[in-house]
């Protein structure tokens, strides 16, 4: 069992909204892949909230129709992986999408996933997630090969976000880097009164 990570969300400000938190990962705009408002809620001034995960991946797909930002991540299917030992599987498509099982190929390290030549080009959305929710997801399309390289960093933002939302991080200038010391495994955001934020 990995360990729990959390972070403590303190608004300090006198808005209303939504608080989320999202990964980024090197080079994923090079390779096409949206990161998701992993988790948000909505909370009012002088309100703490206390978001908590583990570093346990899975694959993850949605039928979303088109892939862009503001499309909302949801339903589909949720598979655990593995780093070491379940670190690959196929998407395939036989009137709707679905998983096939999971086996170990490539590096130990990275995440595959393999779409069949039977999915249709660009109607969803599959990825990976963490701690039961989707972080990263691409375009699905026929006979490709997707990898994943998971060293995330973590952010949290403010605003007006929902859960699972497909993001354009490139235009998200407001969030801030949750950074996690070594044998750190909790920290505590605070939106301030001036709508700065502050991380200890």
């Amino acid at each position: 069992m990995s360990n729990q990570y959390s972070v403590e969300f303190i608004n300090k400000s006198s808005n209303s909204g939504n608080v989320a938190i999202f990964q980024k990962a090197p080079d994923q705009k090079a390779r096409n892949i949206f990161s998701l408002a992993w988790f948000s809620k909505f909370v009012n001034p002088n309100v703490h909230e206390t978001f908590r995960w583990n570093i346990d991946y899975s694959f993850v797909w949605s039928d979303t129709g088109e892939v862009k930002p503001g499309v909302i991540f949801e339903g589909g299917e949720e598979i655990p992986a593995n780093l070491q030992s379940a670190n690959t599987i196929t998407l395939d498509y036989n009137g709707g999408y679905l998983f096939g099982p999971t086996s170990f190929t490539g590096q130990a390290g990275s995440l595959y996933i393999d779409e069949s030549g039977n999915v249709p080009l660009k109607q969803a959305a599959v990825g990976i997630g963490m701690s039961n929710a989707g972080t990263f997801v691409q375009a699905a399309q026929p006979n490709l090969h997707i990898e994943f390289i998971p060293h995330p960093s973590y952010w949290i933002v403010f605003g007006n976000y929902e859960e699972g939302e497909i993001l354009d991080i490139e235009q998200i200038s407001d969030a801030v880097e949750l950074v996690f010391e070594p044998n750190i495994y909790s920290v505590a955001a605070t939106l301030q009164q001036n709508n700065t934020w502050t991380v200890s």
